[in-house]
């Protein structure tokens, strides 16, 4: 094909999805306004996946009935990063993002992370909550993720702020080298340290982040420990 072709690129977002029908379809709705915004940036698709974790309330029938989503289900629950697996292998496009179903991530971002991606040649741009944009985060929350920040920059020697972050995107093709990933909610940090460890060029664009309502499902302490 033509140059013009080459330089135009798709990009897949993943949602995982529990019993989320209370928000799932401003999530969705927010991911598919976002469409212009990244054909300006040179990403010609988006494709929107919705993995449904099991849910036994109607998250799958709204997402079924939004023209421009896909639904992908779970038989029953398997967990966070199990069902992005599963989003990511129904992925088509060159680029994979993902982000919560819960509103706490802003997709409105995510051509900025492709902006940033295309300017340093980075294979993982990770939406950082920690990178100085007004930021919701719970003190605590805060401290937690920059220890555990400082210990996989510690391994690695990396200066990556916020590694459990669940808003990034990626290459498609590096997802052999990042597998494999566990099923649980520590797929984010450990993507992040088997991209250091693969010595992928990753990088950290700033984000502001909304608090969740209702409690967060990640225990500050436990998973902190973990």
């Amino acid at each position: 094909g033509s140059g013009k072709e080459k330089d135009m690129s798709t990009l897949s977002v993943v949602i995982p999805a529990l019993n989320e029908e209370g928000g799932i379809q401003a999530i969705m709705d927010r991911v598919l306004a976002v469409r212009s915004a990244l054909k300006a940036e040179g990403v010609d698709e988006l494709e929107l996946i919705v993995v449904d974790d099991g849910s036994t309330d109607r998250t799958a029938e709204i997402v079924l009935a939004t023209p421009g989503a896909t639904l992908v289900q779970h038989a029953r629950n398997s967990g966070y990063g199990a069902a992005l697996k599963t989003g990511f292998a129904a992925a088509k496009s060159d680029w994979v993002g993902f982000l919560d179903a819960d509103g706490t991530y802003p997709p409105e971002y995510f051509p900025s992370l492709y902006r940033a991606a295309m300017q340093q040649g980075a294979d993982i741009v990770i939406g950082s909550r920690m990178a100085g944009e007004k930021s919701e985060m719970p003190k605590v929350r805060r401290l937690g993720n920059l220890i555990f920040a400082r210990l996989v920059n510690l391994v690695a020697a990396a200066d990556i702020t916020d590694s459990a972050s669940g808003m990034r995107i990626f290459k498609r093709s590096v997802l052999p080298q990042l597998y494999p990933l566990p099923d649980g909610l520590n797929l984010t940090p450990v993507m992040s340290t088997r991209a250091l460890h693969e010595h992928m060029k990753m990088i950290e664009v700033p984000i502001p982040y909304s608090e969740r309502v209702g409690r967060s499902k990640l225990s500050v302490v436990r998973d902190g420990y973990r």
